[in-house]
């Protein structure tokens, strides 16, 4: 008698998951909420914001997605280590990198010093190209990945009281187009730079006014503005080593 034939279980392909660093608050956040609603699963990264990132999970969980919360200091190698073991254990693998996580200081030429450097470019730079050598090693053990840098229409047209930062952000842009010839074709590198999104609490309506004057859209950009350029390069697997400027037309002047 033959034996009863038994169909294999099906497959079921796990969702993608994505890693948003900088995710609990402001443009980082945006992005989480985003990539959620596109259908990962998301790690949100905080440093020192722990009851901001638990509500983005929250409102990620609510999407129907997986949610986890991980906190690292990014300039710290053992503490991105650390956290890259977390997103392992939460999700068993990773498909998209955002480094969204950064720091922006006035830093007056007259009064520039060594601290303003290191504290930019390793904030800015440093911290993201040690979450790359983390995540791609698991994004090719997959067969593929994508990481999106977010850098700044300032690292091509300089703010000239902000030199550390606008160093730092330029430093960011080719980093994204040298990991995007080395580690292609598994894995896609772009950059989304965003122009003014958020004004600071002590810019003044005439400084507001004379920003929004020079933009050709006649606005400033908004958190979800960089937070859907973040998902159409995520979406789009033959663009690679490109740097997207979402400002409203800014940096045409």
């Amino acid at each position: 008698m033959d034996r009863a034939f038994v169909a294999p279980e099906p497959v079921v392909p796990r969702d993608p998951v994505a890693l948003v660093t900088g995710a609990a608050k402001r443009v980082g956040r945006a992005i989480a909420l985003e990539l959620a609603r596109a259908g990962h699963d998301i790690a949100i990264h905080h440093r020192a914001s722990p009851e901001e990132a638990q509500s983005v999970a929250a409102q990620i969980r609510a999407l129907g997605r997986r949610a986890v919360v991980v906190h690292a200091d990014l300039v710290v190698a053992g503490e991105v280590a650390a956290l890259f073991r977390s997103v392992d254990e939460a999700f068993g693998r990773l498909d998209v990198l955002v480094n969204c996580a950064a720091v922006f200081r006035r830093t007056p030429v007259e009064s520039l010093t060594e601290a303003d450097f290191d504290f930019h470019v390793a904030a800015n730079l440093k911290a993201p190209y040690l979450c790359c050598l983390e995540a791609a090693p698991r994004m090719k053990a997959s067969g593929r990945g994508c990481i999106v840098n977010i850098t700044d229409v300032a690292a091509e047209r300089p703010f000239r009281s902000h030199v550390p930062y606008c160093v730092s952000k330029a430093g960011l842009d080719m980093l994204t187009k040298s990991l995007a010839k080395a580690l292609a074709p598994a894995i896609t590198v772009n950059a989304v730079a965003p122009g003014t999104v958020l004004f600071r609490d002590d810019e003044s309506d005439d400084d507001r006014r004379r920003v929004i004057a020079r933009i050709p859209q006649g606005r400033i950009g908004t958190p979800e503005d960089i937070a859907r350029a973040v998902r159409f390069l995520v979406e789009s697997p033959h663009v690679t080593g490109v740097t997207l400027a979402v400002d409203g037309g800014r940096s045409l002047d």
